[in-house]
This record gives C-alpha cells, sequence and structure tokens, in this order.
C-alpha cells in the first residue's frame, strides 16, 4: 500500500481540523492535522469498509459511492483513540479517479460530556459540509480549502439536557446522520464499539435509498436522536470593478416544453464604491438566476455575495418546481450556515446578504428571496413586485431576514404557472431606489432583451446610482419565440 502523505505535522497542543483521504488535485492519500492513531484507525476502518462494498455490489459499488450524500458522525473518546471526533465523510477520488472517501474532522482532547450535544451545532457541520463539497469543483485549490478549514471557529457542544440513554453499554459509540435532501430532516443510526465495514456499508448504500435499501447485509440500529449538518468559507477575491459588466449577448436556452428563456444580466460597482458586493447567476442546467447584494461596502460584503451565489449554482437539476425549490433552500441554508461560521471564527458580525432567486422546471417558476432584491414581472403590458422588502423599520433602516444575518434562515417562496410573453427583472434594490417603478416598466417595454439589463444600469447611474447596483432579465417566448 502506498505510503501517506503528510502534509504538515500535527500540533497536539489544540483542537484541531484535520482530514485524510483522497483528492482531486492529487494523485494519493494526503492527510493534514490528524493524531497518527486517528488516521490509522479510519484508514484500516475505511479500507475494510470499501472491501465490503466491492463484495456486495460488485463492480458498481464505485457508482453507488459516487451517489453516497455527505454522513456527518460523532465518535466518543475511545473509538478512534483518546480523543472525542468529529466531523464529515464524503465521496472522493484522486486525480487519476481512483474513488476513496475524504473525512475531515475535529479532534477533541478534553471533551468527554455527551456526544448528543455536539450533534447540536448545525453551524458548524454544515460550514464543514460545504467546505467538503467543495473538493469536487474545478477551481479547487488546496492551500485556500486548508485555509478556509483553519478559519473555522471550534466545535461548540449545547447547552441542551439528554436523558441517560436505556440500556447504554461500556463501548463508546459512534452517531452517524445525514440530512434528507426531500424532508429536510436527519436520519442517522448509532453504532457501539469500533465502527465495523458493515457500517460503512449503511453510510455507502444510503445513496441507493431510491430503490430500496440492500438486504443483503445486516444495518446497524436507529440512531434515535436528531442531529444537525456542514461548512465552507474561501477568502474574498477583490472586485475592484468600475465598468458596466453585460452578459457578452443574451443567451437562448433550450425548449421546455412550449417555452423558450433568454437572459441578459449586467451589474456595476457605482458611483462612489471602488468594490462590487453584488454577484449575479444565470444558468441553464437547472434554469436558475440570481442576484445577491452584499451587505456593506468592503471584502466581507465581496465574500457574503459571492458565496452566496457559488453555493446557489450548485443547485441539481430536478424533476419538479417542488423538488428544485427544497434543493434551493438547501443550498442557501448551507451559505447561511457559511457565512454564520465565518463571523464567529473572525471575532465580527457575520458577513450577509440579500438575495433573490429564480428557479424554473417546464412551465412553473418559483421566487425564493431574503432581504431586499427584488423580483419584478412584466405580464401582458402590466409590471407588478412579485417580493417584498424583508426589512425593519425604526431609527435606522435594517434587513430583518438575509443569508448569513442568523442562525437560521427563513427565504420566503413563491411558486407560480409560467405564460409566454413574461418578462422577469430580479435587481439589487439600489436599481428601484434610484429608479421609479414607472421608469423600470417602460425600459422593460421597450423591445428585445438585447442589451436590457445595461439599459437598466445606465440609468441607474444617470441617477447617481452610489452604491452597487445588477440586474438580470429573463424573458418566457412559446416554441416559435413569441
Amino acid at each position: 500500500m502506498p505510503p501517506r502523505s503528510a502534509l504538515d505535522p500535527v500540533s497536539m497542543e489544540a483542537d484541531r481540523i484535520g482530514f485524510f483521504g483522497k483528492l482531486p488535485s492529487h494523485g494519493d492519500f494526503v492527510s493534514t492535522g490528524l493524531r497518527r492513531s486517528v488516521q490509522d484507525a479510519l484508514d484500516a476502518w475505511l479500507q475494510a469498509g470499501i472491501a465490503k462494498a466491492h463484495h456486495h455490489a460488485g463492480e458498481n459499488w464505485e457508482q453507488i459511492f459516487r451517489n453516497m450524500p455527505a454522513w456527518r458522525f460523532v465518535a466518543e473518546r475511545g473509538v478512534w483513540g483518546p480523543v472525542t471526533v468529529a466531523g464529515v465523510i464524503v465521496p472522493s477520488r484522486d486525480r487519476v479517479g481512483r474513488s476513496f472517501p475524504l473525512v475531515i474532522t475535529a479532534q477533541l482532547h478534553e471533551f468527554a460530556d455527551d456526544t448528543r450535544k455536539l450533534c447540536l451545532d448545525e453551524t458548524w457541520f454544515l460550514a464543514l459540509e460545504a467546505l467538503a463539497e467543495t473538493v469536487s469543483r474545478r477551481d479547487f485549490e488546496l492551500d485556500t480549502f486548508t485555509a478556509s478549514l483553519k478559519r473555522l471557529r471550534h466545535l461548540r457542544p449545547s447547552d441542551q439536557h439528554f436523558e441517560q440513554r436505556a440500556g447504554r453499554s461500556q463501548r463508546p459509540d459512534t452517531l452517524w446522520w445525514r440530512l434528507d435532501p426531500v424532508d429536510r430532516q436527519n436520519k442517522g443510526f448509532r453504532s457501539g464499539g469500533a465502527p465495523q465495514p458493515t457500517d460503512f456499508l449503511e453510510l455507502l448504500m444510503a445513496g441507493m435509498e431510491a430503490s430500496g435499501p440492500s438486504q443483503a447485509e445486516p444495518l446497524a440500529e436507529p440512531m434515535g436522536e436528531p442531529a444537525v449538518a456542514s461548512v465552507q468559507p474561501q477568502p474574498p477575491a477583490a472586485a475592484n470593478v468600475n465598468r458596466i459588466e453585460p452578459e457578452p449577448s443574451p443567451q437562448p436556452v433550450a425548449e421546455h416544453r412550449n417555452f423558450r428563456l433568454r437572459h441578459d444580466k449586467a451589474s456595476h460597482v457605482g458611483t462612489r464604491l471602488s468594490l462590487n458586493a453584488d454577484a449575479v447567476l444565470a444558468q441553464h442546467t437547472p434554469f436558475l438566476f440570481a442576484v445577491a447584494d452584499g451587505v456593506g461596502d468592503g471584502n466581507e460584503a465581496v465574500e457574503a455575495s459571492r458565496q452566496t451565489i457559488a453555493m446557489l449554482a450548485d443547485t441539481a437539476p430536478q424533476d419538479t418546481i417542488e423538488s428544485l425549490v427544497q434543493e434551493m433552500k438547501g443550498k442557501l441554508g448551507r451559505a447561511n450556515g457559511v457565512l454564520q461560521s465565518t463571523g464567529g471564527s473572525w471575532g465580527r458580525k457575520s458577513p450577509s446578504a440579500s438575495l433573490v432567486s429564480l428557479g424554473i422546471v417546464e412551465d412553473r417558476f418559483a421566487l425564493i428571496w431574503a432581504g431586499d432584491a427584488r423580483a419584478y414581472l412584466l405580464r401582458d403590458g402590466m409590471m407588478r413586485c412579485l417580493t417584498r422588502d424583508h426589512v425593519s423599520v425604526g431609527l435606522r433602516r435594517s434587513l430583518a431576514r438575509a443569508i448569513g444575518l442568523a442562525a437560521q434562515l427563513s427565504p420566503e417562496v413563491l411558486q407560480d404557472e409560467l405564460q409566454a410573453g413574461d418578462r422577469f427583472l430580479l435587481c439589487s434594490h439600489s436599481l428601484s431606489r434610484v429608479i421609479p417603478e414607472r421608469g423600470i416598466a417602460e425600459i422593460l417595454l421597450s423591445g428585445d432583451i438585447d442589451d436590457i439589463a445595461n439599459t437598466l444600469i445606465q440609468e441607474g447611474l444617470i441617477a447617481d446610482c452610489r452604491e452597487n447596483l445588477s440586474a438580470v432579465v429573463i424573458d418566457v417566448k412559446d416554441g416559435n419565440g413569441r
């Protein structure tokens, strides 16, 4: 077996976050930040689990493995050495495509309380899982990944009191759970003693739930208690943009039943600021459009909007608008957890962003928003605002909802049917503040979609909009382009 490469020495003085497994950027195993006893125990268990999976599923095991969801876990002291271990495990591969999990863990040297208290730190697990998912991105960089892990705050146990578990054995155990993407509920199990190959098989087979659980091997006992989710911040890139950033040309979109979609987008830093803290999204798989408006005018605002859009862009295609809404809300929940965790790790207020997003499946659309970014619909010659601003009115105007603003995100959702001739506008609040809605409607009515977003931005600049301003315009046409 090839030797494992250690990227840096382990500090025994702190509860470090480390990882072990394979990364697409490397040709072999990588590890950093783990005690040798923890790494060796993990390695032995994973190797035995993979052998069990290969015996159970044959050559299909890798396809099942790639569909395995992210699992969170907390292992009591004594399971993998003289520390409590908590983290996430996700499917991964190396540079040449060989499959192997990636495990990211925190090692808690002093924690000896009920491990269920650790499961309730939802923001931390959410951030950690989001970080783990970045390894599959084309722009993955190991240095950025490890820097983000170092910035992550410590895992915090809850103050909640738990009753003593009936029939509890003296063996240390491990809690395993995942967030179901359909009903958003936690599902998991408990394994007693050192994890066995059948426990790994239990994790693996969760990716086949749609076709029913396998009966070839016995599964571990139900967990009995709920738990939570995971993570990832990235350092903001400077966005010193003093020009309009239009789409090169309006993009045609593949047909859906009798509808065709085209879009145009543009963004500008405004007349006063040097950083553009807005971020926009327009993609076709799935059909998803969004504007995120970072709160503030510093790098943290840039980070908030870009992180939100990056998470939302990972939304997987769905067959129904209802399932797309659930998928989008899940991604936004992760973005919220990442921003919350970032604030905690830096000892400051969490960065946040207003967001308005539009998803389309066949002849249905859904708007999901939080904050004061807006969505307008032009239909049958009349324009109306589909969103309501989430603001608190007091001595100072402030947002009541936003991505990253609070530990729990409660976005608003609107669903309806598409009609041929619909024209949507998603925009940052600054645009609707400097251009009267009548003026916005006149521009949207002015003709073809070509360069219409750019026209809206130019009108905003003429009105001396000092803040960032962004617009995404989406046209809905019938199959004949009308």
